[in-house]
């Protein structure tokens, strides 16, 4: 399995360490571009919150010997990016993942399993954050775009059917709780929030809202930040460049925002803070924001020390653990098949097309009971035992679902009330876009190209099949990225690269511009079909089961094949 994981977290790293690769969008990008620039990485994800840094990478996978060569790659870019070059030994710091451990890791961080406050709502967010930033700038496509839908998926199962997130508790809460317990309650008290447009800053303000008589402030840097905070929230606003002046007010101060200097420095703390009472400084940020300055009556959190309040609240929701793990484990699973899949996916079509000729050539019976005779020669006795337990599970769950479908159901499927008409035109001349480049797209290729379309491909990258198709001058292929001026001139479209979105995007276009589209993976944005074609000379038949049953459509095409090529022979 191709996917490498580099992760520096709360668990293995002091806050002084983190805070160095706490990384701006400069910074995050530059790791990106570094990675994808080395030849051997061809997606990456950078996660960075308060508690962690992550780099989720796809490298096409050669061995285990090939692991060592691409984590050192992401070690590089990462010390490089966080200018960490000369911290001594840094790399015991540094836990290096591989394989289904490193989707395994991101499973639990994505649930909150492995983050200081068990079962966390903010990790989520900032776990698709992170997705969106690479995804937005080409950095991810098929391979971690999978791995971290599913991931997501699996988070929000755990959220909805476990108590993890019932009472939620974030790092922010606790801190809020910290400063509740110190001062024996907010009620009455003043409050001040420096980076209150943030992530956690804008969590601390929503969660204090109920706090009766607590007077909020919230510092501004200029107005539009008043847009950011949303609406129906109680606080007064004041300029950031007058924080000190208000300073000595305050009783609880929170600073959360995403400088590289303090916001609050210990020479500004001693020259503002006049009256002797107790206060509560909680800094939530990563590197920090406020410089400790000893005084007495002050009370001082960091991000590192909530690990102890966190433990406390851990405790409470360590039960619910095993139930989150066996919801992630099924995603994780489904991620797993779908990788070996991929990963095998040339094998599968060479396997696939050899089951076809047979249909077509045999028919379909003799063609099964060869394959069924092949798998049993070819594996152990272990690996046949392994296989008939899977046909068996088949065959039961496919019973179980035939039961519960409704007799209407099955009546309507049945009946041709919502079946496709068949429609025969000329393609001769007609100007086809085609795309993406992979098995799929080649195929649809070659048969238009077959019947005289003048097809044009538009990819970075593809299939042989579709290279020689180029090469033999079938096809014009632009390798670059799908632009939607593309579908201009255009008299029918297919949709057919490997990244669900792009398709959809493909098919949009394509809608407004009133041109006819196929959309490869999704039949519900199709606006014609692509049947089973059987063909002799100029004798062609189509065959499709609209949409329902891809398997009798296959078997019912590989004998009219058959048939048509006798019937030729007279």
């Amino acid at each position: 399995m191709g996917i490498y994981l580099l992760s520096l977290s709360h668990k293995t790293t002091p806050l002084k360490i983190r805070s160095l690769f706490a990384y701006s969008e400069d910074g995050k990008t530059q790791v990106l571009k570094g990675l994808l620039a080395s030849g051997q990485i061809d997606e990456a994800v950078v996660l960075s919150t308060c508690n962690r840094m992550e780099i989720y990478c796809h490298a096409m996978d050669n061995g285990k010997e090939s692991a060592r060569p691409v984590l050192e790659i992401m070690e590089q870019e990462a010390i490089k990016a966080a200018g960490a070059e000369a911290v001594e030994d840094i790399g015991r710091y540094i836990r290096r993942f591989h394989g289904r451990q490193a989707a395994h890791h991101l499973f639990r961080v994505a649930a909150g399993l492995d983050s200081m406050v068990i079962g966390e709502d903010q990790i989520l967010g900032q776990v698709k954050q992170a997705y969106d930033f690479s995804h937005e700038r080409g950095y991810c496509r098929s391979y971690l775009n999978t791995l971290f839908r599913d991931a997501v998926t699996g988070a929000k199962r755990v959220k909805t059917d476990t108590e993890l997130s019932k009472t939620p508790v974030s790092t922010a809460g606790l801190a809020i709780k910290a400063a509740e317990e110190h001062l024996g309650g907010l009620k009455g008290k003043k409050l001040m929030i420096l980076g209150a447009t943030g992530r956690i800053g804008n969590i601390v303000l929503k969660n204090v809202q109920q706090i009766s008589e607590l007077e909020i402030y919230v510092t501004m840097r200029s107005r539009t930040s008043l847009e950011k905070l949303g609406h129906g929230l109680r606080y007064q606003a004041i300029s950031y460049e007058e924080r000190y002046q208000w300073l000595d007010e305050m009783d609880v101060v929170v600073s959360a925002t995403a400088s590289p200097h303090y916001t609050l420095t210990a020479y500004g703390l001693k020259q503002y803070l006049k009256t002797e009472k107790d206060r509560v400084f909680l800094d939530l940020a990563v590197p920090p924001d406020i410089e400790k300055f000893p005084m007495p009556g002050n009370w001082y959190y960091n991000i590192e020390d909530m690990t102890e309040l966190a433990r406390q609240n851990n405790e409470r929701k360590l039960a619910e653990v095993p139930l989150a793990d066996r919801i992630i484990e099924e995603y994780e699973s489904q991620f797993d098949k779908w990788l070996l899949y991929r990963e095998n996916q040339d094998n599968m079509e060479v396997w696939k097309s050899t089951i076809l000729q047979d249909i077509s050539e045999k028919g379909a019976e003799a063609a099964i009971s060869r394959l069924l005779y092949q798998l049993r020669e070819a594996g152990t006795v272990e690996e046949v035992e392994k296989f008939l337990l899977m046909v068996d599970k088949v065959n039961r769950e496919g019973k179980k679902e035939a039961e519960q479908r409704p007799i209407s159901e099955k009546k309507k499927q049945r009946s041709g009330s919502d079946a496709y008409f068949p429609l025969f035109f000329d393609v001769k001349h007609k100007k086809v876009l085609v795309v993406g480049a992979g098995k799929i797209a080649a195929r649809r290729a070659e048969t238009l190209a077959t019947f005289g379309a003048k097809v044009w491909v538009v990819a970075p990258s593809g299939s042989e099949q579709m290279q020689r198709l180029a090469e033999e001058g079938k096809v014009c292929w632009e390798r670059r990225c799908f632009i939607r001026d593309d579908i201009v001139g255009c008299d029918l479209v297919i949709a057919a690269t490997d990244d669900v979105q792009i398709n959809g995007q493909v098919a949009s276009y394509c809608r407004k511009k009133q041109v006819l589209v196929n959309h490869a993976g999704d039949k519900s944005q199709c606006d014609f079909y692509f049947p089973g074609i059987a063909r002799e000379g100029s004798l062609v038949v189509g065959v499709t089961a609209s949409g329902k049953d891809h398997k009798l459509a296959s078997e019912v095409t590989g004998r009219l094949h058959s048939w048509l090529k006798q019937f030729s022979r007279g």
